[in-house]
């Protein structure tokens, strides 16, 4: 980054969230505050607090640091070596907000070594025809321009809010990937809006796109149950059926012809749930993180994947939460049924000696993308949800 560059992102970090007007826009549209959940959610409470806005990570160093590592991480494309999910950006920023701001410039120079060129705008995308667009791997290009289009006509807030429903439905994509990296982009602009931010949650939300994957079955009326509850009700693909090997997105297309799967969607209550239905379906699948002993893998992306839909539900409007939250347990529910075994429902015995503190020291010196990651999203619920389910959870990934 030039030194006229660095100097222009470092006033861009000292400004406050409201400096390129977004306050007033959330004023006007009555949203301010509306859930403690979101990133840039203002509280009275500092123990209900989002901790980005409390943690000295996200603070002048961890501003500056994740803007140079978005610019460096901005050349390469959103995957690689056949379909491997580019994890830059989402831990650069999983790393400010475990107040290792220090640590992202030197791990984003490892990791990017791996990575490859995007894909280059091939067609513009109609604006009448987008559907037809989702899922098309060879137009991730054309889903880049696109939402920069967007995030350069419209409020980013307005984005999140029209997009997110209209992708929910496909959010098996890249194996949760793309909803992952929609909900870091998020919680990085919420903290300070600036071009480089805008860009990383364009290309966040063009790989959801892209990758985009309708599993069976379409949300149609709430169930009665909390996720907790409902887990016991998800049929489980016979073994002889669990044909697919490879990435997550490809295992779960298993599940096509899967005659009992499509009624999953339907069994939660979106309203359901101790203490909210998100809250437990992330703690939820941290037990059942941590109680695999095969295939852990698969089921930590269900908790990161849920704690990233934490974030991005409160930008979208109250009339099309329930769908989007039903959406993420379909896919939670999908991973259940294609890898459980018996056993990963039992209860999780706490660690007595966990603490976030420590977990997050091993994860960031693990150098471990999905360690860190994890750690980040169980450490930004624990704020809302002091489930030991979620220090369990990342205590035994960081002793893998």
């Amino acid at each position: 980054m030039t030194t006229t560059r660095r100097s222009f992102f470092r006033f861009l970090g000292s400004l406050p969230v409201g400096a390129w007007g977004v306050s007033s826009w959330l004023q006007m549209n009555g949203s301010a505050g509306r859930d403690s959940r979101g990133c840039d959610s203002r509280s009275q409470d500092p123990a209900q607090q989002d901790p980005a806005q409390q943690d000295p990570g996200v603070g002048k160093p961890g501003r500056e640091a994740l803007d140079e590592a978005l610019e460096m991480l901005a050349p390469y494309g959103p995957s690689y070596r056949g379909g491997l999910s580019n994890h830059g950006p989402m831990t650069a920023e999983a790393l400010v907000s475990l107040g290792r701001h220090d640590a992202v410039i030197d791990w984003v120079k490892r990791y990017r070594a791996r990575l490859e060129d995007p894909l280059k705008p091939r067609a513009r995308i109609a604006a009448p025809k987008w559907r037809e667009a989702l899922g098309d791997r060879s137009r991730g290009g054309d889903w880049e321009q696109w939402f920069q289009n967007e995030l350069a006509e419209s409020p980013w807030r307005e984005v999140v809010a029209r997009w997110v429903p209209r992708l929910a439905p496909g959010m098996a994509a890249a194996g949760l990937h793309g909803v992952i990296r929609a909900g870091h982009a998020v919680c990085s602009i919420a903290v300070v809006e600036n071009p480089l931010r805008r860009a990383e949650l364009a290309r966040a939300l063009a790989y959801w796109a892209t990758e985009y994957l309708e599993l069976p079955g379409r949300y149609s009326r709430p169930g009665k149950l909390a996720p907790a509850s409902a887990l016991a009700h998800v049929p489980r693909l016979p073994d002889d059926q669990r044909l697919g090997r490879g990435l997550i997105s490809t295992e779960l297309r298993d599940l096509i012809g899967f005659e009992a799967f499509p009624a999953v969607i339907d069994l939660v209550d979106p309203s359901a749930g101790s203490p909210t239905f998100l809250s437990d379906l992330i703690a939820t699948f941290a037990g059942t993180f941590t109680n695999t002993t095969v295939k852990s893998f698969d089921f930590l992306h269900a908790v990161t994947g849920a704690a990233a839909v934490a974030e991005l539900t409160p930008y979208v409007a109250p009339a099309d939460q329930a769908g989007v939250k039903a959406c993420i347990w379909q896919v939670n529910g999908a991973l259940f049924a294609r890898y459980s075994r018996p056993g990963l429902d039992a209860a999780v015995e706490p660690r007595e000696s966990a603490d976030f503190e420590r977990l997050a020291k091993l994860a960031v010196a693990s150098g471990d993308e999905h360690t860190i990651k994890l750690t980040a999203a169980c450490r930004r619920e624990w704020q809302r949800n002091q489930d030991h389910r979620l220090l369990t959870a990342t205590a035994k990934r960081v002793s893998r």
